[in-house]
């Protein structure tokens, strides 16, 4: 890989761009990228020389979610590949022996744990640019509620249930609204739940991944110094 490839790096990413300081998007040879769908690898490796690629979001209902095959064929074209926050996080742990990188806490926590599913980081979205998202990841509510069973704010069982009754809807109806719904059926002040619901950006970690990502720029290193 020459060294202007290796400077820059095409990112697959949408929703999760929110709350991402503009800045950080800027430089570092960054070419942005819709989240990914089927063919848009395979489509980049035919056009381009081998360089760096970061799958962050990705479609599967308007279109077929990006495939393994394309991937895999991207990695031995020489291309290196990163996965994080969501549908990439998904990508990297099924690939990790395979060439592809993972990156970042929800990345982990698929890797770790085997009952940790899909449906964790999946929610509704924007179908453009700048595909705000209009429902909240089951992830980020499950880091939320382990912060309040931590602070002793909830119990373990509160916090097992809201979680139970969470999962077991559809995720496009899983939203902060119906997050507040429950919590205010517990004996908590509904300021404190204001006030919670107004700053649960801390709790994206989806979001804070791709900060991260952006902030240390792995595709800058060589293979030695990685």
């Amino acid at each position: 890989m020459s060294n202007k490839a290796l400077e820059v790096c095409t990112l697959f990413a949408g929703p999760s761009l929110q709350g991402i300081d503009s800045q950080l998007l800027r430089g570092g040879g960054l070419e942005l990228c819709p989240p990914v769908k089927r063919g848009d690898i395979e489509r980049i490796v035919l056009q381009s020389p081998p360089s760096n690629l970061a799958i962050v979001d990705g479609v599967f209902h308007s279109h077929p979610a990006v495939g393994h095959s394309e991937i895999l064929a991207a990695l031995g074209a020489g291309w290196r590949i990163w996965g994080l926050s969501s549908m990439g996080a998904i990508r990297a742990c099924e690939m990790d022996g395979l060439g592809m990188t993972g990156f970042g806490e929800v990345y982990k926590q698929f890797a770790n744990d085997p009952d940790f599913s899909d449906d964790e980081v999946t929610l509704i979205h924007q179908a453009q640019e700048p595909y705000l998202p209009l429902s909240e990841p089951l992830i980020h509510i499950r880091q939320f509620l382990k912060q309040w069973t931590a602070e002793n704010i909830i119990t373990p069982a509160q916090e097992q249930h809201i979680l139970s009754h969470l999962k077991n809807m559809w995720y496009g109806h899983r939203t902060l609204d119906c997050l507040k719904k429950s919590l205010l059926t517990l004996p908590i002040d509904a300021k404190k739940i204001d006030y919670a619901i107004a700053n649960f950006s801390t709790h994206r970690i989806k979001t804070n991944d791709l900060k991260n990502f952006l902030i240390t720029q792995p595709w800058t290193r060589t293979e030695k110094n990685k």
